[in-house]
């Protein structure tokens, strides 16, 4: 699902994410947490990892591997040769039950280290806390092709300032008519680097990253408003981090688990 700057993911993004099946607001609230494994591969190498990463796929699910690991290959950024691989959504507990699954078959690290490790420079491995009270995912968008991920470094302290702006922005956009269906997006907070935080936006295609009649700045201006209130509460929630990253993330069916 890393540079925690980059992702989230997986999550934001997140997914972040990085994004498996979930949904938001329902009686049965998938799990707070992710988990991403970002694999930087080796120069050249990007499809003998692929095709390696594939027959891993394939002991997994002989094994039977409990979780639906998802693969998504960065297409905007820096890092184009970063594979992420990630699971959603989980609690604290679960990861217990998964590490004694894998102690149980120690063929498949095995496998992983002999056909897919030689093609990778680097792994880095990260936990993602899913902050759904505040993000809008319906089913459709776990199935879309894209996912934008928006990641800021947290300042030292500010780190109150940045959870009550986001918390601000996304209760008016739940309460006052941005959320629909084709409006998604999830918020995410890594564990594991950098203080970071992240929000991933689904998209169908590239067609749908085309700004649409009204900005999210103007919504937020007719709701408050004024856009002189609005400046100043994304002004207060920018200014709480050092700055932000940009990326964009291919969701990768034949490299997954499954296809959601």
């Amino acid at each position: 699902m890393k540079k925690v700057s980059h992702w989230l993911f997986l999550s934001l993004f997140a997914t972040l994410m990085f994004l498996a099946p979930m949904t938001t607001m329902a009686e049965d609230a998938p799990g707070t947490l992710s988990e991403e494994w970002l694999i930087t591969v080796k120069p050249g190498y990007l499809g003998n990892f692929q095709e390696a990463l594939k027959e891993h796929t394939a002991v997994r699910k002989k094994a039977g591997d409990p979780w639906n690991w998802q693969a998504y290959t960065q297409v905007v950024g820096e890092n184009l040769d970063q594979v992420a691989i990630r699971h959603c959504c989980f609690n604290w507990a679960d990861v217990d039950a998964y590490e004694q699954w894998n102690r149980s078959h120690p063929e498949v690290l095995q496998h992983w280290y002999a056909k897919v490790a030689p093609h990778a420079t680097k792994a880095e491995h990260y936990f993602e806390h899913n902050d759904w009270t505040n993000s809008h995912w319906n089913d459709a968008a776990s199935s879309y092709r894209l996912f934008g991920v928006t990641s800021w470094n947290v300042k030292g302290g500010s780190g109150g300032d940045f959870a009550a702006g986001r918390a601000k922005m996304s209760q008016i956009a739940l309460n006052q008519g941005w959320a629909n269906s084709e409006r998604n997006w999830a918020w995410s907070t890594a564990i594991g680097g950098r203080n970071t935080e992240s929000i991933v936006i689904p998209y169908k295609n590239y067609a749908a990253m085309a700004p649409g009649a009204q900005s999210f700045f103007e919504f937020l201006a007719d709701q408050m408003g004024s856009p002189e209130a609005a400046a100043e509460l994304m002004k207060s929630f920018s200014g709480a981090s050092w700055g932000s990253s940009y990326t964009v993330w291919e969701h990768r069916p034949d490299l997954s688990m499954s296809d959601d």
